[in-house]
């Protein structure tokens, strides 16, 4: 991963003041990924995956209530939380930004989010979609077999034709939490349609954004569980 450079301005060799750089923190990045990382991360991921589907949490009204998230942002947060766990590092990149765990202050975002990894979270899924997880020669790759997929991977819609009307540009994520020679078992967020044009517009003029966790509006649903099931010889499959 590549380090976050930090600079300063020269000075006098006189001058041994030292120079200070406030950085946001949300959550401390302790060691570097390995192999060994990877692969726990795959062990851990179908736990994980339940975990967050089915816990509940206490908003500051006092209120009881579960995890919503759309595609991509459940695929996000379960990297986070393992990550964060673990005193991993995490750098994901979008069409607005790069987001790191530790950064130099000065984002204007940096102010508004809680230092941990809810607040990374949040962040970072206000504006990460799911065509950013199919950055082609960044951070996807094509698997020759569906043999070859392990639990914490995530499939990229493309071939449908929602897909082949955005030029094949991933428009929905899911997570893998197992497979077998018969079937591989996802972990999906979804949208309501608040995602769509005219609502957006709608929510636009009156200061909502559907994207935004923090928001009511917020267009995330409740976890959904489904699979892949081989059909035939030649390895097709199809979902339920």
């Amino acid at each position: 991963m590549t380090p976050t450079t930090i600079s300063a301005p020269l000075t006098p060799k006189a001058d041994t003041r030292p120079h200070i750089v406030k950085l946001k923190v949300f959550w401390k990045t302790t060691r570097k990924w390995t192999v060994a990382d990877v692969a726990d991360y795959q062990a851990s991921a179908p736990e994980l995956a339940e975990q967050i589907r089915t816990e509940k949490y206490r908003s500051k009204g006092g209120d009881i209530h579960s995890n919503r998230f759309t595609c991509e942002d459940f695929a996000v947060r379960l990297l986070i939380q393992y990550a964060a766990s673990k005193g991993l590092p995490i750098k994901l990149v979008d069409g607005v930004r790069t987001y790191r765990n530790m950064e130099v202050y000065g984002q204007p975002a940096h102010g508004k989010y809680d230092s941990s990894m809810y607040g990374f979270a949040d962040m970072v899924e206000l504006t990460y979609g799911a065509p950013d997880m199919q950055r082609i020669n960044s951070n996807s790759i094509s698997l020759p077999n569906v043999d070859d997929l392990r639990p914490g991977d995530i499939l990229a819609l493309t071939k449908d034709l929602k897909g082949q009307m955005s030029r094949r540009l991933a428009h929905h994520i899911q997570l893998v939490v197992s497979t077998s020679k018969d079937a591989i078992n996802i972990y999906q967020g979804n949208s309501d349609d608040t995602i769509h044009r005219p609502i957006t517009w709608i929510n636009k003029i009156l200061g909502r954004n559907a994207a935004d966790p923090q928001q009511p509006p917020y267009a995330g649903l409740p976890i959904e569980i489904g699979a892949f099931y081989k059909t035939g010889m030649d390895g097709t499959i199809e979902i339920r």
